[in-house]
């Protein structure tokens, strides 16, 4: 399957990427990051499910992911503030937002490619659950602590 967005072209069968013509080297690693974002640029993908994909049996910090996924965003020409190909989605993960034309040459690879997403969107609903449910606990403590600022000032204008 190839990839083209802007200038590049990534080839999923020959694991390589090349710009305007030129191939570029590419990390065995951060080739499976933007084969997996390019392949599942329809969604966000959680920074758990990458962890997940990309070190399976090993325990690492999110500051690995973070690292590759700089160096992505530095060989297709995009940076954490652009963030024209690569987007950081806040508490979601990431996704691939540059426009891609996709040349397939197998129809049964967009079936796996199917089957993979609809697993890892399993995952990816239960961390953004848990995302969702610390956003309401901060609201709700917030809200809270203005109701007893309140009571407290109330009380003192009540002497």
């Amino acid at each position: 399957m190839l990839y083209y967005f802007g200038d590049f072209e990534l080839d999923e069968d020959a694991r390589s990427l090349s710009r305007a013509g030129r191939s570029c080297h590419v990390q065995p690693k951060v080739m499976d990051l933007l084969l997996f974002l390019v392949r599942h640029r329809a969604r966000a993908v959680s920074r758990v499910a990458l962890v997940r994909l990309l070190w399976p049996d090993t325990v690492v910090t999110e500051a690995s992911l973070t690292r590759l996924v700089k160096e992505a965003r530095r060989l297709v020409g995009d940076d954490g503030r652009g963030q024209e190909v690569i987007r950081t989605l806040h508490c979601r993960g990431y996704r691939f937002v540059a426009e891609v034309e996709v040349q397939a040459d197998d129809a049964g690879r967009e079936l796996v490619h199917t089957l993979e997403m609809a697993r890892l969107s399993l995952e990816d609903v239960i961390d953004f659950g848990a995302c969702e449910v610390r956003e309401r606990v901060r609201e709700f403590v917030s809200v809270c602590g203005e109701v007893v600022r309140q009571a407290l000032v109330g009380q003192s204008f009540g002497r």
